[in-house]
């Protein structure tokens, strides 16, 4: 694994999963409200839309609402439900990327 420079802060993080592509660290998203308690009606929505299954392997336990895009985090076409694996092997990856691998979300 090689440290690479986070492109929303600039810390230095470790690659993880399939980082060949990260370049944001797992602090792009928490200081971009993750945690914001408005997003709660709106993370509901998105595991009704998703039918409770995570969108890239179908698992229904251990769920995350995941933001492709955290700058479009109020968008339900930049939301995706994911299980805790899977949030993990796409997280910091640019937005692009990640859409190609959860799919196309309507």
């Amino acid at each position: 694994m090689s440290e690479v420079e986070c492109e929303y802060c600039g810390e230095l993080f470790k690659e993880q999963g399939l980082g060949t592509h990260q370049r944001f660290c797992g602090g792009a998203e928490e200081e971009d409200g993750q945690d914001d308690p408005t997003h709660t009606d709106l993370e509901e929505t998105v595991l009704e839309r998703d039918n409770r299954a995570c969108r890239r392997c179908n698992v229904q336990d251990d769920l995350v609402v995941h933001r492709i895009d955290s700058a479009q985090s109020d968008n339900l076409r930049y939301l995706a439900t994911l299980c805790v694996r899977c949030d993990g092997e796409i997280e910091g990856l640019h937005p692009r990327t990640k859409r190609t691998k959860i799919g196309e979300i309507r």
